[in-house]
């Protein structure tokens, strides 16, 4: 019997700066948000609550990198585990709500993350293995 697909799940926008576009992790986009003049106020009330419980819910992974000449030279990533089903869906509700404000969220999913450098219950952070997410 084969052991069940794991895909785990990262969620990212964009923000052009100068003529690069560099993935905007969706926490750091709520800021980003709150300053359009062209945002719904229910959007940022309900970007700044799951800011909020995420907070409360959600460790702040402790490394980044594997380092010296065991990594693959990239900072790590995060993304969320399978099981990580609450998470998940409220990452989803703010997806919804940075959307309003005019900020497009792409959730990415992958069965191979690369070099897992840290893990909690809910989230991983890995190096890519040379590949782009």
């Amino acid at each position: 019997m084969s052991s069940p697909v794991r895909t785990y799940v990262r969620f990212v926008c964009f923000q052009t700066v100068g003529k690069q576009r560099n993935r905007l992790g969706l926490f750091k986009a709520i800021d980003e948000a709150a300053e359009s003049e062209h945002a719904p106020s229910w959007a940022i009330v309900e970007a700044r609550s799951l800011d909020a419980w995420f907070n409360a819910n959600l460790a702040i992974p402790k490394a980044f990198s594997a380092g010296g000449h065991t990594g693959f030279g990239q900072p790590g990533l995060s993304w969320f585990k399978p099981a990580a089903a609450e998470h998940i869906r409220r990452m989803h509700q703010l997806k919804l709500a940075l959307e309003a404000c005019g900020i497009h969220v792409e959730v990415l999913t992958t069965r191979d993350p690369g070099l897992v450098v840290w893990q909690d219950e809910h989230q991983l952070v890995a190096e890519p293995r040379g590949r782009k997410f």
